[in-house]
């Protein structure tokens, strides 16, 4: 297939990328490399970059209409919370004007007959069990709300519309691995640490999250996309939920050195929730597994990654 994947120069998009070309795919990347970079050697079967934003209309049109993609996996948005808190203009427009320019310019091709949309677990009310996805949504912050609305533009293009082109709402949890573009928790000790610091300052230890590896979650990505049909909603998790701090230590573990993990005042996220988990039964039912957690192995290849790379977010 030619699969076009939006933000594939980022930490999920790389990996996607990557899972694609291995399964012979032709892959073609729309990036405008605000975050993240091209990391592939430029020889034959390489994908092809398209440096754009997802946010111009135009391009999309003429992209598409070039390349005439398969399969379509947009990943492109603003999705560090923090950021989409204090710049809600930024998040709404990259998020939802790009959804839509995506999803219009994919109709108008007419040749896409799959569509990925990364959606998120914090579109659900927080609650103290592990999300399904008949649960009903209440997102906290901007970002899930960004989210929530892409995921009701996608179900009116499919029934007010009537395309065919089979859709996929993926709810990711939270990534873990190598090739962190934003400065989210594990990345942030990351830098801390290179830094030379012996004492790691975090928000709250408290929290239970789905931390899940992010070559895992490309895997469930792609084998969803090309397996399901008309509209469908998965959560896309491994279902084991751990403490922020069980994962910061795991990730310690995995470095030389020692160094103590400290909750400050000023790193706290406001509002933030208690527990955030999701529940996989629909995704190991339909494909006969779910993505992996976040483990000894992934924290080492973190710590095995290029520094470069490592460090690209800063």
């Amino acid at each position: 297939m030619k699969a076009l994947v939006t933000g594939g120069c980022g930490f999920i998009g790389s990996h996607l990328v990557d899972v694609l070309m291995a399964a012979g795919d032709d892959v073609v990347i729309v990036d405008d490399l605000s975050r993240g970079r091209y990391m592939w050697p430029d020889r034959s079967g390489s994908p092809i970059h398209v440096a754009a934003s997802v946010i111009d209309h135009s391009a999309m049109i003429e992209t598409f209409a070039n390349h005439r993609p398969d399969a379509v996996y947009h990943l492109a948005a603003h999705h560090y919370v923090p950021f989409c808190e204090q710049n809600p203009h930024a998040a709404f427009t990259t998020n939802v004007t790009g959804t839509l320019n995506v999803i219009d310019a994919a109709v108008r091709a007419g040749s896409v007959r799959k569509f990925f949309f990364a959606s998120t677990g914090d579109v659900y009310a927080p609650c103290g069990y592990a999300h399904r996805e008949a649960d009903p949504p209440a997102p906290v912050y901007i970002y899930g709300e960004t989210k929530l609305i892409c995921e009701a533009i996608l179900r009116r293009y499919k029934s007010s519309a009537r395309i065919p082109t089979d859709i996929v709402i993926g709810r990711l949890f939270n990534a873990a691995g190598p090739r962190e573009t934003n400065p989210h928790l594990l990345p942030e000790i990351v830098r801390q640490l290179e830094s030379g610091a012996d004492t790691i300052e975090v928000g709250n230890l408290w929290p239970v999250r789905d931390f899940v590896d992010v070559r895992s979650m490309a895997r469930v990505i792609r084998d969803l996309t090309h397996k399901s049909t008309g509209l469908d909603v998965f959560n896309i998790g491994s279902g084991q939920a751990v403490t922020v701090q069980a994962a910061l230590e795991l990730l310690l573990k995995a470095h030389d050195g020692e160094a103590k993990i400290v909750s400050v005042e000023a790193r706290k996220r406001p509002n933030d929730r208690p527990y955030l988990c999701a529940a996989v039964d629909k995704v190991r039912g339909f494909l006969g597994y779910a993505a992996e957690p976040f483990g000894p192995e992934t924290a080492r290849a973190i710590w095995e990654e290029p520094m470069p790379t490592r460090l690209l977010y800063r």
